[in-house]
């Protein structure tokens, strides 16, 4: 703790599980609106949940598998049922092409009050004002 500090991004297996279960819970504008905003935010405000990705991604192919996915969540002491592992899989998987990538990762772990800066929120809308009619 520092006083006038910021929270690192830096992964807690709890919060980290938390942001995917609340992720699981949201709808797919939801989904995709966060994933917008995902990609717009600095290396700084994810350097945590990137090196979190890195250890997940055990093959180095850029996604993380289900089995990886399964195998990086008990390395963090997590006992989730295959259901509950199968269910953050298939919400954190925004695309449904049976994997997680980076950005769909951090979509689905970033925290949440990041994304409440308005220059985030204006991105966000933006992509989704297609024909700039505001």
């Amino acid at each position: 703790m520092r006083e006038g500090g910021e929270a690192s991004d830096k992964p807690i297996d709890s919060a980290v599980l938390s942001r995917m279960k609340q992720f699981r819970a949201m709808n797919k504008f939801k989904k995709l609106a966060l994933k917008v905003m995902a990609k717009n935010l600095s290396e700084e405000e994810i350097k945590g949940l990137k090196a979190m990705f890195a250890n997940m991604d055990t093959d180095g192919s850029g996604t993380i598998t289900y089995e990886e996915l399964k195998t990086g969540l008990a390395r963090i002491g997590s006992r989730l049922s295959e259901t509950e592992v199968k269910q953050l899989m298939e919400a954190a998987d925004v695309d449904g092409n049976g994997s997680i990538d980076y950005l769909e990762f951090i979509s689905a772990t970033m925290h949440r009050h990041r994304l409440e800066r308005d220059e985030h929120l204006y991105k966000a809308f933006q992509y989704f004002d297609k024909d700039n009619s505001g």
